[in-house]
Formats: C-alpha cells, sequence, structure tokens
C-alpha cells in the first residue's frame, strides 16, 4: 500500500519538473523594436520603410525577417543582427544584439525627398507625365552626370534620396528639348523642382499651294543648323516634338527635293508647310 501511495506523488513531481525543463532545452528569445527618424534629431519617419533583419553567425548572413511597419517589432532568438532599413533610395545599417528583455534600437536617415513638376513654354500648361523622362545623376570629377542615379522617376512623384546636391535632366517627350539643373536634398525636407520646357510640337505639311491639301508619301528631315538630324519622318502630316530653334526641313517626294527653314516657338503648336514649286 505504501509503494502504490508512492507512486502518485512522484508523477506529481515529474510533471511539475518537465515544463521547466523543456524551456530550459528551448533557445532563449527577445523582441527587437525598431524606429527610424529623419536624422539624429528629427522626428519619425511616417511610412515607405522596407526592415530587413539579417542573422549573423559566424562569417554567415542570412535574412531571417521583413517588415515594412514604420515601427515594427520582431521576437527573434538571441544572437548578433545587422538591421537594414530602406527608405525610397535612402538607406541605413546597423549591427546589434539581441539578448536578456530584448532590444530598442533608432536608426537615423539623412533623407529628404523630391517632386519633379513640368511645364511647356511660358504657360503653366503643364507637361503630361508619360511625356516627360527624368534621370537623376550624381556629378564625379569632370562630369555633372557622372553617375545614374535613377531614371524611374515620374514627374508628380515623389522619391525619398540621401541628402545632398543631385543633377536633374529632363527630355521632353523624346525629342531635342533637354533640361538640366542641380536639385539639393536635405534631411527632412521636400525638395519641389519645376522643369520648363520650350518646345513644341509640329505638323509638317507638304502642298501644292499654301493652305492646301498635304500630299502623301512624302519623306522628311528636321536637321539643326550644323548638320544634325533632329527627327526623320514618313506620311502626309507627321508630326515631331522640338525644341524651340529654327530648322533646316528637307521634304523628298518621287526623287525631287523641296527645303524650307521652320520655327519653333515654346508652348507653340502649328503646322509647317513647304509648297511645291
Amino acid at each position: 500500500m505504501r509503494f502504490k501511495n508512492v507512486i502518485p506523488l512522484l508523477l506529481a513531481l515529474l510533471g511539475a519538473l518537465l515544463p521547466p525543463l523543456a524551456r530550459a532545452q528551448q533557445p532563449g528569445v527577445a523582441a527587437l523594436s525598431l524606429r527610424a527618424t529623419y536624422g539624429d534629431r528629427g522626428g519619425d519617419i511616417p511610412g515607405d520603410l522596407v526592415w530587413r533583419i539579417y542573422g549573423v553567425q559566424g562569417s554567415d548572413i542570412s535574412l531571417v525577417a521583413s517588415s515594412d511597419q514604420a515601427r515594427p517589432s520582431f521576437v527573434l532568438p538571441f544572437g548578433r543582427y545587422v538591421v537594414h532599413v530602406s527608405h525610397g533610395l535612402a538607406a541605413s545599417m546597423r549591427e546589434l544584439d539581441v539578448g536578456g528583455t530584448g532590444a530598442v534600437s533608432t536608426i537615423p536617415l539623412n533623407a529628404g525627398a523630391l517632386t519633379v513638376t513640368g511645364h511647356l513654354g511660358v504657360t503653366d500648361r503643364p507637361i503630361p507625365p508619360d511625356r516627360q523622362k527624368l534621370q537623376l545623376f550624381i556629378a564625379t570629377a569632370n562630369n555633372s552626370e557622372g553617375r545614374l542615379v535613377t531614371d524611374s522617376l515620374r514627374p508628380g512623384s515623389k522619391l525619398a534620396l540621401p541628402e545632398g546636391t543631385y543633377h536633374l535632366v529632363s527630355t521632353y517627350s523624346g525629342s531635342n528639348s533637354v533640361v538640366r539643373t542641380d536639385v539639393k536634398i536635405e534631411t527632412a525636407k521636400i525638395t519641389e523642382a519645376s522643369v520648363n520646357h520650350r518646345a513644341a510640337t509640329m505638323t509638317l505639311k507638304l502642298v501644292r499651294e499654301t493652305g492646301g491639301v498635304a500630299i502623301a508619301g512624302v519623306q522628311w528631315t528636321v536637321e539643326t543648323p550644323g548638320g544634325d538630324i533632329v527627327a526623320e519622318a514618313v506620311g502626309a502630316f507627321p508630326t515631331v516634338e522640338i525644341a524651340e530653334g529654327s530648322y533646316p526641313v528637307t521634304a523628298r517626294l518621287n526623287d525631287r527635293e523641296f527645303k524650307g527653314t521652320m520655327k519653333v516657338e515654346g508652348g507653340q503648336n502649328r503646322d509647317f508647310e513647304l509648297v511645291l514649286e
């Protein structure tokens, strides 16, 4: 009877000991809480953040977690980690230890933002976003367009960038109208750049008389005064997007050539006629 009474006591004792033993065999975990700020003394960056957490074991580094929240929190095993955060094209990283009661880390980013709009001529008429190409460069020695930063910036959109000076190149609708300017990005500020293209859309026509019907099958060449080809086209009334200026124009029809000078004024879309003689 006494032996039978001991068995329940032993089972109860083992039941009480097993959970702590099981917990002791599990690796320690703790929380890692993160936030990003504009510089060392700026406010929190509220969004457009991508966090990546890499585990470090000796010389091996592997991605273990990620988040796009503004202030994420991760539960991680004790250990060494590299935290990488990106905000648009700005980024920073930090190596830290997670252990004990966890870790809280604030990572500063010296980042601002750029937004670009475009207008035609001296008017306030905006350029449609799909007709303006933007490129952003960082200057190198003796070259303002030394290193391309991005060519995917869209007019009217906002792009986060590291603090610094950049060279902006705007091209209107694939034409020869190109505007270049420098823009300065400051931490926690939005730089608004406005680009004015002095360009127009010209419609080319070869006619038998002024104001007459355009003749089909004409081959067109538009050149600079120095002889560089600006545009080539075929048809009765092709259109060309072109910067302000004067251009020699040649129309070819049935082995004959007809020449003239086309004057372009920014923002003034119009027809250019050559008359058969």
